[in-house]
């Protein structure tokens, strides 16, 4: 049975007669034709498009009124995004999605529902549980999945300069410039930077911009100068 919880951490069980029909996985490749030739180049590198998902299937109870009254718990819960969408209640990966339609087709005097929920994942990647590691000094972190993460890093304490390493990607940021100490809070994938939860982007290093900050599947040397957390949900293709 699918499992989903969405912002309010409410969760809602499908029934089997539901079932996720459709999970596309599509590249975009940016190319430039050539004039006056065969075929075009490529002229950036490859990324992975959103996932529109659909659920599709049949909602039935011989009372029609507990038919109906499925539908209105089902619509309110969707209504609050972002939706955790995982393929049977017992996997522990999702994909994050956002509500597109759900149109409805009523039959059997109305104790029959069929239904087809579409979602957008904007995200492409299935993420697993969220994960906390703490590192201070040189420390190998064993990450899971099959595509890089993007972490959140905290320092666990007031600093007045972090510099991380990840030695397997060879990616480093660098916050400098701090007139006093403070809680340091580095978003990766947003590319946000806060101390003491005042947004403080003009202390990282530019090359952080440019290059990111990544953890791979597989080991990964971390190399921090003062302590921190490292909080990141693993991810598959």
């Amino acid at each position: 049975m699918i499992l989903m919880t969405n912002r309010l951490g409410s969760e809602k069980l499908l029934p089997v007669t539901m079932s996720l029909t459709s999970v596309p996985f599509s590249l975009s490749v940016p190319t430039q034709t050539l004039s006056g030739g065969h075929g075009a180049v490529r002229t950036g590198r490859e990324t992975i498009q959103q996932r529109q998902i659909t659920i599709s299937g049949v909602i039935y109870d011989p009372d029609k009124d507990k038919t109906r009254q499925e539908l209105d718990s089902l619509l309110p819960f969707l209504m609050e995004p972002p939706i955790e969408v995982y393929r049977r209640h017992t996997d522990d990966r999702c994909l994050i999605a956002r509500l597109l339609s759900v149109p409805q087709q009523w039959v059997d005097a109305d104790a029959e529902l069929h239904l087809s929920i579409t979602l957008l994942a904007l995200d492409p990647y299935w993420h697993g549980p969220e994960t906390t590691e703490g590192i201070t000094g040189t420390q190998d972190i064993e990450i899971e999945g099959t595509a890089p993460t993007l972490p959140v890093i905290r320092t666990s304490g007031s600093v007045s300069a972090l510099t991380v390493t990840n030695s397997t990607t060879g990616q480093t940021v660098t916050v400098t410039g701090l007139s006093s100490a403070g809680v340091i809070e580095i978003d990766c994938a947003n590319f946000t930077c806060t101390v003491d939860g005042e947004n403080r982007l003009d202390l990282v290093d530019d090359d952080w911009f440019v290059d990111g900050f990544e953890l791979w599947p597989g080991v990964n040397e971390v190399i921090t100068t003062a302590p921190i957390e490292i909080i990141y949900r693993p991810r598959w293709y």
